[in-house]
């Protein structure tokens, strides 16, 4: 799993540095993707664990922390917010100017 964090993080830095704003925040959109993994396999989750307050366990089951996943979420619906806020962005920069070249933009 942290291969593929890793490469996420790679493709993704790889994307912001393409002269295309476009490209751009297709990065920044990867960078969240790959965020929101590495909280998933950081937040201590385990196929046998339970969910707390759901159903009967048996005592002495291990419970999940219900938290990281609240947590990545919400970082989910923030990063697609932004994201349409930022193509958005791109896409009244590009009809102003005629081009999504960050580099041509005065």
């Amino acid at each position: 799993m942290a291969a593929v964090i890793g490469v996420m993080f790679a493709a993704g830095t790889s994307m912001i540095l393409r002269p295309s704003l476009i490209w751009v925040v297709m990065g920044f959109g990867m960078y969240s993707n790959a965020t929101n993994l590495l909280l998933i396999v950081c937040g201590g989750y385990a196929p046998q664990w339970q969910a707390p307050f759901v159903g009967a366990s048996a005592p002495g089951t291990p419970l999940m922390d219900p938290l990281p996943p609240d947590i990545i979420l919400t970082a989910i619906v923030i990063s697609f917010a932004v994201g349409a806020l930022l193509l958005t962005i791109s896409y009244c920069v590009y009809l102003d100017s005629g081009t999504d070249d960050p580099e041509q933009l005065t």
